[in-house]
């Protein structure tokens, strides 16, 4: 498994992150990686990747209230045609002034082997990069609309599913049972009310007591 150093921003980077504290927005692009080391170069300086390789999409953001924004992606060998090792990991942001810059970088003290697509060994790590972001009024990313969904993103869409089958099962039989009340009142008006759909009529009781009005015993029926 990969260990690399702790992100360190470069001179631009830390002139965007003192923008973005006086009210700039903080506006991530991209993660990149290629297979560059760090012998001895002044990472304040560096403006790219040393050896870009593969560019990755964003897939998320979160920023806490720490100061911390947690930024998600994954690498894959869609499309790699030459294996590498990652031996670097670079943040890029849209500058307001300069345009897409080099916001951060870290560098592997153990790098993974990443190797090219179209063998027997298909490669999709979910990972994320930690920058201090301090006090940026407003962050956001360039969101991928490809490429995969994180575990976390996966299993929140699976629970909403979840939940969305749960109140449409509901709803097929509320459905049913409305559409079994209207038929049986459908039958009971079948005949637009021309014969009497009731088990007892006037000529089938036996016995009437009539607290009002006058009721005609041979023709069956009340007199008002």
């Amino acid at each position: 498994m990969a260990d690399y150093t702790g992100m360190a921003l470069t001179k631009k980077g830390r002139m965007l992150q003192a923008k973005a504290e006086s009210g700039v927005q903080l506006k991530f692009t991209k993660v990149s990686i290629g297979d560059g080391e760090n012998n001895g170069q002044n990472i304040d300086d560096l403006t790219s990747l040393i050896s870009p390789k593969k560019d990755l999409g964003i897939s998320g953001i979160q920023v806490d209230n720490s100061g911390y924004c947690r930024i998600h992606t994954s690498i894959t060998n869609e499309g790699l045609t030459e294996p590498f090792y990652v031996q670097e990991v670079g943040l890029f942001a849209e500058d307001p002034d300069e345009g897409e810059i080099l916001f951060a970088i870290t560098f592997a003290k153990e790098a993974d082997f990443l190797p090219a697509n179209g063998g027997n060994t298909g490669v999709n790590a979910e990972f994320e990069i930690i920058v201090v972001v301090g006090n940026a009024k407003e962050i956001t990313a360039v969101i991928s609309n490809t490429g995969y969904v994180s575990r976390e993103e996966f299993n929140k869409l699976v629970i909403r599913v979840d939940a969305i089958g749960q109140r449409a099962e509901k709803n097929t039989d509320d459905i049913s049972k409305l559409s079994l009340k209207l038929t049986n009142l459908e039958q009971s008006f079948s005949n637009n009310f021309t014969n009497n759909q009731f088990t007892e009529d006037f000529y089938t009781l036996d016995d009437v007591i009539v607290s009002r009005g006058v009721y005609d015993s041979v023709n069956k029926r009340l007199v008002i």
